[in-house]
Formats: structure tokens, C-alpha cells, sequence
């Protein structure tokens, strides 16, 4: 009897311990350390969805805003960036004298591109806002002639275009004009340049009136515009709200050596 327990003993523990093997393969524990699958692993698994669902969130879209590079005072608290281009963009452009003369106003740091998000005297709702570092420079050929420049300068039109400066001809120089800004309510604010028929030189020009003299001319957003009158540049004024009109335009005499246009007697 003893040996027939002793054999029966081998067996019986062989068939308990494969019996052990099987259920371990089988258990949750055994399930738990197997190696992740390549669907876990890959990025575009379940574990990337709760990220995507997270960037469609207001939070989410508000961190991708754009941020102005320049401060938000005055009109810039009205504007949305949409956009951002290249430094070199340019805004304005008019042929300058013979050959390829021309004057630009260019984009000398990158320029942001939005839109006003509410409306007021400078433009209404959704108009097109640029602001940037710019430079007022004439150009021919490879040459580049720095004219003006104009730091952080935002304005606003209509619709996105490529702006043109206005010119005046005079009998000893070509006049420019350029206001980027199409209204305000307080009249347009104009930057002046000249091209002196004779020498070839271009230059900005400043306006005279008695001891004072202003880098820029302000005139009337209605016309009549500037414009040359028996080579004289006459100007009207504008008229604020609740203003009076002046009682005549404003005249002015181009002198060429001062680089001015002097202020005679209003009409």
C-alpha cells in the first residue's frame, strides 16, 4: 500500500501544478503586466483624444491668440491680429521720377495684420487694421534712401490694397502726400515729401505757419483736397464736430532750400 501512495503522490502534484499554471495565465494579474499593445503606444491611440478635445476648448483658443508686439494704447485696444507678415511688406507705393525711382512705405520690423473689433472715428467695425515699425524710403534701383521713419505706427482702411501717395506738381519739384489713416474725425494727417525737378534730390517737407513749423500737414477729410493753385499749395481745414469752418483755404509757398512750404494769409 505504502507504494502504491508513493507513486500515485508524483502524479497527483504534476496534474495540481499544471492545473496552477493554466488558471495564472489566465488570471487578472497575469493580464495587467503584459506588454502594452501598438495601438496603446501609438500617438494617435485613445490617449491623444482628451488633448484634442482640450484644444478646442475657449480656454485653449484664447492661449493661441496672437500677442501685439507693440503696446496696447489707444486704437490698438480696439484691434484683433489676425495675421502676422514678413518684415519688407509694403503699404504704399508711388513711381518717383524718371527711370525706377519710386517711394515706398515699407515694413522694417514684421507687421500685424487684424481687424477693429468695435467701431469709432477711425474706422467701423472689421476694417482692416496694420500696424508695424515702418519706413518711408525712396528707392532706385538696388538703392535705398531712409526718408522718414515711423515707430509702432497703426492705422486703418477699408480693405486690404497696397496704398498710393498723392502727388502735386509744382513747376521746380513733384509734392507727395501720404495719409495712411483714412479718417478720424479731426481731418487727415498727411506726410510730405518733394523731389526736386532740378538737383534729383528727394526729402520730406515740413509746413510753416508763422514761428511754428509741423512735420505733417492735417487737412479736411471732404475735398476739395490739397491741390496746387497758381504754385501755391492750398489746403482747407478740417472741421470738428461742433466746429466752425474756416473762412477760407490755407496757402502756402514751396521754398525748395528750406525744404518747407511757408504759410501765407488765409483766404
Amino acid at each position: 500500500m505504502r507504494s502504491i501512495k508513493t507513486i500515485a503522490t508524483p502524479r497527483a502534484a504534476g496534474v495540481l501544478l499544471a492545473l496552477g499554471l493554466l488558471l495564472g495565465c489566465s488570471s487578472p494579474e497575469g493580464a495587467g503586466s503584459a506588454a502594452p499593445t501598438p495601438e496603446a503606444a501609438s500617438p494617435e491611440g485613445n490617449a491623444a483624444a482628451p488633448t484634442a478635445l482640450a484644444s478646442a476648448t475657449p480656454e485653449a483658443s484664447a492661449a493661441t491668440a496672437i500677442v501685439s508686439q507693440f503696446p496696447p494704447d489707444g486704437l490698438a485696444g480696439s484691434v484683433i491680429i489676425d495675421s502676422v507678415n514678413a518684415e519688407g511688406t509694403v503699404r504704399a507705393r508711388t513711381s518717383a521720377g524718371p527711370g525706377e525711382g519710386e517711394l515706398l512705405m515699407i515694413s522694417s520690423s514684421t507687421e500685424e495684420r487684424g481687424h477693429l473689433n468695435v467701431s469709432s472715428n477711425y474706422g467701423l467695425e472689421g476694417e482692416q487694421t496694420y500696424q508695424a515699425d515702418y519706413s518711408i524710403v525712396y528707392r532706385k534701383g538696388q538703392q535705398d534712401q531712409v526718408l522718414l521713419k515711423l515707430p509702432a505706427f497703426l492705422f486703418v482702411q477699408p480693405a486690404d490694397r497696397v496704398l498710393e501717395f498723392t502727388v502735386i506738381h509744382f513747376e521746380q519739384a513733384e509734392v507727395f502726400l501720404l495719409a495712411p489713416q483714412y479718417k478720424s474725425g479731426h481731418g487727415l494727417v498727411a506726410y510730405a515729401f518733394a523731389m526736386d525737378k532740378k538737383s534729383g534730390l528727394v526729402f520730406p517737407v515740413s509746413f510753416k505757419q508763422g514761428e511754428i513749423v509741423h512735420d505733417t500737414l492735417v487737412y479736411s477729410e471732404l475735398p476739395p483736397f490739397p491741390a496746387n493753385e497758381d504754385e501755391q499749395l492750398v489746403v482747407y481745414a478740417p472741421v470738428g464736430a461742433g466746429g466752425d469752418p474756416e473762412p477760407g483755404p490755407q496757402r502756402y509757398e514751396l521754398d525748395l532750400d528750406k525744404r518747407q512750404f511757408v504759410a501765407g494769409q488765409s483766404e
